[in-house]
């Protein structure tokens, strides 16, 4: 059982693009089903990315097409108290329909045959924002870890391969919590000093007390996006120079950040190791592969999405492929045991 989230410290990293552009290749390499589904969560829930990408809810004049159940729910209770109880009961997707009930089939969307392989929880665009002391009431016990607890309590066979998580950028309180129940995490972030300081500064600093406690260990993939590439033309005069910068800004950027780290904690009452892993599999300088490149056609603005890397395989040029490749890797480190 697989809990993943997407984290960036700020915004425009690229994340939700990230984490839309994986799920496919995520899903087929856990073998996810109708029987044992992918469960993903729209967790940011003010810019609403990954709602905004399937098309989920985003009439709001239309109360008919409000959402049963929304990604909300997993950091404050419902006014009827009973999503906390559903889901901790919850025994076995086999036996149990709640997630095909109250979760958009987004499958196909997503270039697979089985519409049901991946579940979809958004963000219902009706509802109010969560104030402070909402979250604060249920900040120690916020429905989402009786989600985590139920689903691990379920038989194997039952299970959903795995729950990913796009979460909003920093350190806002649902992104507090998925923290605290996540194995992995990709952390995004673009390829520039600004991105570099604050995503250590993040790590070291912005969330340790989240990641000790956190209910499993944590791993961070550090992953750098849109990647400029480095093949610049030869037609252009600065070609060499603009290579040598761009490489000399990778190895200043993510050297001292290559190598696995083990961060430590201290708080007024324990010391203890944090024990996050942080993986570089992602960034080998040394053989110009580094992060997700920057590829304008599978970019995509809010609420637009035309070109699918996942469905036209056959029309991709060289360096295309080349990004599917990237997405695909970054499935494999998901995806590995």
């Amino acid at each position: 059982m697989k809990f993943i989230s997407f984290n960036s410290y700020k915004g425009g990293a690229c994340r939700t693009t990230t984490c839309y552009n994986t799920l496919p290749y995520l899903a087929k390499k856990l073998g996810a089903t109708s029987k044992n589904p992918i469960i993903v969560y729209d967790a940011d829930l003010d810019s609403m990315g990954l709602t905004s990408l399937f098309h989920a809810n985003r009439d709001k004049s239309d109360d008919k097409k409000r959402l049963p159940y929304s990604a909300r729910n997993l950091f404050i209770e419902d006014e009827s108290g009973m999503i906390t109880r559903k889901v901790a009961y919850f025994t076995s997707v086999q036996h149990d329909d709640w997630f095909f009930k109250h979760f958009e089939k987004v499958g196909e969307h997503l270039g697979l045959e089985d519409d049901g392989a991946v579940l979809f929880c958004g963000v219902d665009t009706n509802a109010p924002t969560i104030t402070d002391d909402q979250y604060k009431q249920f900040a120690d016990n916020a429905p989402i870890f009786s989600l985590y607890r139920a689903l691990n309590l379920t038989p194997a066979a039952g299970q959903p391969k795995a729950v990913i998580f796009d979460c909003a950028a920093g350190v806002q309180m649902s992104t507090l919590r998925v923290l605290m129940v996540v194995a992995r995490s990709v952390l995004c972030m673009r390829p520039t000093t600004q991105f570099r300081m604050g995503t250590e500064d993040y790590l070291l600093n912005w969330i340790p007390e989240e990641l000790s406690k956190a209910l499993d260990r944590p791993e961070i993939i550090l992953l750098p996006t849109s990647v400029a590439d480095v093949r610049v033309p030869d037609s252009d005069p600065n070609c060499k120079e603009a290579v040598n910068e761009l490489k000399k800004m990778r190895k200043k950027a993510f050297l001292s950040i290559q190598s696995d780290i083990i961060f430590q904690f201290e708080s007024e009452k324990t010391r203890r190791d944090l024990r996050c892993t942080l993986n570089s599999q992602m960034i080998d300088i040394a053989n110009d592969e580094v992060g997700i490149p920057e590829i304008e056609r599978f970019k995509w603005e809010e609420g637009e999405k035309e070109d699918l890397l996942f469905r036209n395989p056959h029309a991709l040029t060289e360096r295309e492929k080349y990004l599917k490749q990237r997405y695909e890797k970054l499935a494999d480190l998901l995806a590995r045991d």
